[in-house]
């Protein structure tokens, strides 16, 4: 297969400042960690069963606006205050109706009033962020995202700050749920004041309708993302209800790393996506750019769910200390989940760029009802790994489901390379299960998927010579540095 080459400049930009952004995750991720640690299994448990709740409120209010922003911020942007005041509009219309349902929640099921209070401050966090978010899609419409990492880089560090400090004082899960809290009102308060003074004017007024004439619009993504949340939010609830906060706390510290392994996808989709968009779904270009990208993407993920797999209690051991040793088989169990769920996530993506929403929509439907007959039962049975299992066979269904849609409209978007990378993968199962439990485990599967990459070339043979110029620094003939 020839591979698609154009606008690389452009993606390798995007993806970039992507990359920049994701890396602001890891001053959140350093939070948690360190307050995993000081409050203990039972407390974290907490914590995750609340966050589980509020990023579900997320989902019901973000409702896909971004997407659909950024399009409309980037073809007329002279209406891009009209724009913004009816995203906003909608988003705090969703809020007004989905508010209410999560804070009654946790007095429903009986939570401790810290949960309870955990709960609530998350909800207001997770809330203030869905208005973030429009922002950076209107810095994303102007192709200026320098802005979001700035305003990024200064949440991260107010959370930072009030976080460490509220665990230094005492405050426990309250505290650090505050800082969550008040983050996100600092950056929203920092973005819109650099959109108004760089990019353009904001102000509340917009047409009668409007905001309703975008939610019929939005409908079938929005359906589909908060089926997806949902979907993904539902293990850590079940655990904690069925199975108690110290499960809790030991699923929640696995899950906390199966979900920062999905920021891996981000960028290669960030950048990707665009050019999806713009190239018309009954080309030859379309397949061929959707196909070489999976291809790509398989072999990142099989790394991670290969390293995940081996590797998962000394990962854990390494980041939480031994107190959370049962979390290591449940971040080993949630290792093949994380694969399944990075390619997922592509195509996803695939499905919006081809303008069939509605197919995302049946295959997050039938990943929610899997999860819903199977994940109560797991947990029930199994507790924290119980709950590790529902989320592989979820991730596997849906990405199932996708693959055998794509293949009706672009083909199988996974052709013989994929093969090869699945074989690359079982030479490093055998190699790591070959050595005995420890961190020389993981290394070996590593080593071994390596060199069968290196062996099978899973690659086209055209797209491995031109990664091997661009890793030597030398592109070919014809192409500009930068590679692909």
């Amino acid at each position: 297969m020839t591979p698609v080459v154009g606008a690389a400049d452009r993606m390798a930009r995007n993806a970039l400042l992507k990359v920049a952004v994701q890396g602001t995750r890891l001053a959140s991720l350093a939070l948690v960690i360190v307050s995993a640690r000081i409050l203990g299994p039972t407390q974290f448990g907490k914590f995750t069963f609340a966050y589980a709740l509020a990023t579900v409120l997320g989902v019901a209010v973000d409702f896909g606006i971004p997407v659909v922003l950024t399009r409309a911020v980037a073809r007329a942007p002279a209406e891009t205050s009209e724009r913004w005041a009816t995203a906003a509009r909608l988003k705090l219309g969703l809020l007004a109706g989905a508010g209410p349902v999560l804070a009654l929640i946790p007095l429903v099921t009986r939570r401790p009033w810290d949960a309870v209070a955990a709960v609530w401050l998350l909800g207001l966090a997770i809330a203030l962020q869905a208005l973030v978010e429009n922002a950076v899609a209107v810095f994303t419409g102007f192709q200026r995202l320098e802005c979001e990492l700035g305003v990024r880089l200064v949440e991260k560090a107010v959370l930072v700050a009030i976080g460490f400090a509220a665990l230094a004082a005492g405050a426990g899960l309250p505290g650090l749920s505050a800082a969550f809290a008040v983050a996100p009102a600092v950056s929203l308060a920092l973005a819109v004041r650099l959109i108004r003074r760089r990019l353009a004017p904001l102000d509340a007024r917009g047409r009668p309708g409007a905001a309703r004439a975008l939610a019929r619009e939005l409908a079938p993504v929005a359906q589909a993302q908060l089926l997806g949340f949902a979907t993904a939010r539902l293990a850590p609830i079940a655990v904690a209800l069925l199975a108690g906060d110290q499960a809790a706390g030991h699923f929640g510290a696995a899950f906390r790393v199966y979900d920062v392994a999905l920021v891996a996808p981000v960028a290669l989709v960030a950048a990707v996506y665009p050019e999806l968009a713009r190239t018309g779904p009954e080309t030859a270009r379309f397949a061929a750019l959707a196909t070489q990208t999976a291809e790509l993407l398989l072999l990142g993920a099989l790394a991670v769910a290969l390293g995940l797999a081996l590797g998962g209690p000394e990962l854990v051991a390494f980041v939480y200390g031994r107190g959370y040793a049962a979390a290591g088989p449940v971040l080993s169990v949630l290792g093949g989940a994380v694969g399944c769920a990075m390619l997922q996530q592509f195509l996803a993506a695939v499905f919006l760029a081809l303008d069939r929403p509605r197919r995302l929509r049946a295959v997050a439907a039938v990943a929610f009802g899997t999860s819903a007959a199977l994940t109560p039962a797991l947990v029930w049975a199994g507790g924290a790994v119980g709950g590790a299992m529902a989320v592989l066979l979820v991730e596997a269904v849906a990405l199932g489901a996708s693959l055998a849609s794509l293949r009706s409209l672009i083909g199988l978007p996974l052709g013989q390379g994929a093969l090869r990378a699945l074989g690359a993968a079982a030479a490093g199962a055998i190699a790591g299960v070959a050595m005995p439990a420890g961190p020389a485990r993981a290394l070996a599967g590593l080593a071994g998927f390596g060199l069968g990459v290196l062996v099978l070339r899973p690659l086209p043979a055209a797209v491995w010579a031109r990664l091997t110029r661009g890793a030597r620094g030398r592109p070919g003939p014809g192409e500009p540095p930068g590679g692909p």
